[in-house]
């Protein structure tokens, strides 16, 4: 069945335990990345190497010398009094090549072990085997410009949080993401948008490289943002349209790969691709916040409630737009892996579509809010006028998601993060009380807290303190624009203390925190001194630009 082993394939494979031959896919073979084993592909010994080693073992031998005890290493003679030991040198391993035919350092190797890992577990709650992260990798395995960008993110991830120098994480991570925009810069000049997939992976990657680790001015972010709407754009009013696949075409349609799902049309975007575009709206919808973002979001809003293979069926209003975009997408890990998905996680997946779906849609109403923000510094009538709907919207999504929401306040500290729906809720919920306590910022700008707020205020405290206990700051990291938006409104000197604590242990994570501690630090004080409120988005400009996701 297995044949005889390749002598290229990776060691792991050529194990006598290992039943199958390895497929030599490289930097991980097909059924070490089934399998979750470590793929290893490092440089062995030759049987010539092995037997010089063996003829050169040594003698150790210790003897005391004065004060001093002296190390002597002779050539090993017989003796039955001796102890030998082999003359092992460790040999660095030889680069490897990737499937992707990029030849990758042993850094690179370690780069991509964590972001298939840690880098896995810090951005997804799901399981790192079955995760879109893990979908991502299978896209890198094929294309040069998304590798190149896995490696760049977890290098520079890896390197800040072992507390490395700024200048050293760029000098690593630099040219991999130097690459990928040229390859990205040639794929769109040719309009070659073929392969959406990849394109939209290597966009998010930039974005969250941009967000974490980019300049004060958040340039490059703002124009990878403006990348992505043009996109958009430049596939015109079909893009957004749904496949139209019954049921018994699903599995077959991407079942064992992560291949896009196209069924009659080209120009139908995939089921993977629906899922990047909703990841990346919510880092559009973040940089709306702090006034360099939203243009993503206003695409798909025009786009998605311009599109219908039926007029009939066309829904106007955006949220029920995104809902119905985010509940195309929702059978994505179930095709990408087939008969080979475990019960277990699809029964997750059906578990935790609610709070995703209302992940989504506190998205879309914190760009409306931005949107709103805007408006009032421009035009203060019609702001007024569109509030009433952005006001509407909120309440909308606060009534379908009632029972979530309220199930999530009602939370104690006790429920572990183990159940993976508890830490979604908690990391969540939080989004939705944050949008109120924007709108109520930009809208109610003078009056002091409301009940309404004080609600707000509570939930995120309380959500934010239990994944604390049981995640640590890498949980509680999930809600930071949450706890900034709360330690500007609260009133509680131990809750701001301890939030601002948290922003301090938040700056392993990125510069994006460590300029958000530093606004807070002054933004705080004058907003006692003067008492009243400040405009975030005038400060900001005033200030260092960040982005929270």
């Amino acid at each position: 069945m297995g044949g005889s082993r390749s002598r290229s394939g990776c060691w792991t494979c050529r194990a006598k335990t290992a039943k199958k031959r390895c497929d030599q896919q490289r930097p991980s073979c097909g059924r070490c990345s089934r399998l979750n084993l470590s793929c290893d592909y490092s440089a062995r010994p030759t049987l010539a190497e092995r037997r010089r080693a063996q003829e050169s073992r040594t003698l150790v031998h210790t003897r005391n010398a004065g004060d001093s005890t002296a190390i002597e290493v002779l050539p090993a003679v017989a003796s039955s009094n001796s102890i030998s030991l082999p003359l092992a040198v460790p040999q660095p391993p030889t680069p490897a090549p990737a499937a992707c035919s990029l030849t990758l350092s042993t850094e690179d190797h370690e780069a991509i072990r964590y972001f298939r890992t840690d880098f896995a577990r810090l951005h997804h709650t799901k399981d790192p085997s079955y995760s879109l992260i893990s979908l991502m990798f299978k896209i890198a395995q094929k294309s040069p410009m998304v590798m190149h960008m896995v490696i760049a993110l977890g290098l520079q991830e890896m390197h800040s949080h072992r507390r490395d120098t700024q200048d050293r994480s760029e000098q690593h991570s630099l040219p991999h993401y130097s690459s990928a925009l040229r390859l990205l810069g040639d794929g769109l000049e040719t309009q070659n948008t073929d392969d959406l997939d990849a394109l939209l992976t290597a966009l998010w990657l930039m974005l969250l490289y941009e967000q974490q680790f980019g300049d004060s001015e958040c340039r490059a972010y703002s124009s990878h943002l403006t990348g992505v709407a043009s996109l958009l754009q430049l596939r015109g009013r079909r893009f957004l349209t749904p496949c139209r696949l019954s049921i018994g075409t699903l599995h077959t349609s991407l079942g064992r790969t992560v291949e896009s799902v196209v069924a009659e049309e080209q120009t139908k975007i995939s089921i993977y691709s629906a899922r990047m575009l909703l990841w990346i709206t919510l880092l559009d919808a973040a940089a709306a916040s702090s006034g360099v973002g939203g243009c993503v979001n206003a695409a798909m809003i025009t786009l998605l409630l311009s599109t219908s293979a039926d007029s009939a069926d066309r829904p106007q209003d955006p949220i029920k737009a995104f809902s119905a975009f985010h509940r195309y997408s929702n059978s994505l890990y179930r095709l990408s892996w087939g008969d080979a998905y475990p019960q277990s996680e699809l029964l997750d997946d059906v578990e935790n579509r609610n709070v995703y779906d209302l992940l989504g849609q506190c998205a879309n109403l914190r760009f409306m809010v931005a949107q709103l923000a805007t408006y009032y510094r421009r035009c203060p009538e019609e702001a007024a006028a569109k509030s009433f709907g952005i006001g509407n919207s909120i309440d909308e999504v606060g009534e379908r998601f009632q029972e979530l929401i309220e199930v999530a306040d009602e939370l104690s500290m006790a429920t572990d993060n183990s159940h993976r729906l508890v830490a979604n809720m908690r990391a969540i919920v939080p989004m939705y009380h944050a949008v109120v306590l924007d709108f109520m910022r930009v809208t109610a700008f003078d009056k002091p807290l409301g009940e309404r707020q004080r609600r707000a205020l509570k939930g995120i405290m309380n959500l934010a303190y239990q994944s604390f206990k049981h995640g640590g700051d890498q949980a509680t990291a999930r809600v930071a624009w949450p706890l900034f938006l709360a330690v500007l409104e609260t009133d509680d000197m131990l809750h701001r203390d301890w939030i601002l604590d948290r922003f301090t242990a938040f700056r392993k994570y990125g510069k994006n925190y460590e300029r958000a501690r530093r606004f807070l630090e002054q933004t705080i004080p004058r907003q006692q001194s003067i008492g009243k409120r400040i405009d975030l988005r005038d400060q900001m400009e005033k200030l260092e630009l960040f982005v929270l996701g």
